[in-house]
């Protein structure tokens, strides 16, 4: 994926932070054919975004549910304390996108969890009793003071903000940029 190679090539950190896209989604998620039932997309769109998306090595398809991706946020916050960020978000984006399995249920979460070295059970514990909520909360509270209105946003030193799947280049190029000194927050 482009921000995990942007991480190899620039050395720079990646940290995950909860946004909800759709908020409006009841904790089950709802059918992709209801959500989208009103959406039309330019000619060509679906098809740009998959030939993006296989570029990168994911052969994306529609999952079938719209996941209400809350829980998954939460088990982000786990996997963040479990050192095992990267893989479980990597696990949870393929889960979704290539297999359309729904992440807001917190068994998938938690088979995802145990294939990148966290603990199942543990994570279940959390989710059940709301451990990551409020920080969850607080993340989507940030993103919408912030006026971030999509997905994904990569912020680069807390000033620069890339919206939407770009191609790698657009990453790379603010990152050349700000290690030359180029782009400089003022404050």
């Amino acid at each position: 994926m482009r921000v995990e190679r942007l991480c190899r090539e620039f050395g720079v950190e990646l940290d995950v932070w909860a946004y909800n896209l759709r908020p409006g989604l009841p904790p089950q998620g709802l059918p992709r054919g209801e959500v989208y039932k009103d959406r039309r997309y330019p000619p060509g769109y679906v098809e740009r975004m998959r030939q993006t998306a296989k570029e990168s090595g994911i052969e994306m398809i529609a999952p079938p549910v719209v996941a209400n991706t809350f829980k998954a946020h939460e088990a982000t916050e786990f996997a963040k304390e479990g050192g095992r960020l990267p893989q479980f978000h990597h696990a949870v984006f393929a889960a979704y996108w290539e297999r359309g399995e729904n992440i807001g249920e917190a068994e998938v979460l938690c088979r995802l969890a145990a294939g990148c070295g966290l603990d199942a059970d543990s994570l279940r514990e959390a989710l059940a009793e709301g451990r990551y909520r409020q920080r969850v909360e607080e993340q989507m509270a940030w993103a919408r003071a912030a006026g971030l209105g999509g997905v994904p946003t990569v912020i680069f030193n807390e000033r620069f903000a890339i919206v939407g799947a770009q191609d790698y280049e657009v990453f790379a190029d603010v990152a050349r940029r700000i290690q030359r000194g180029d782009l400089k927050a003022e404050g």
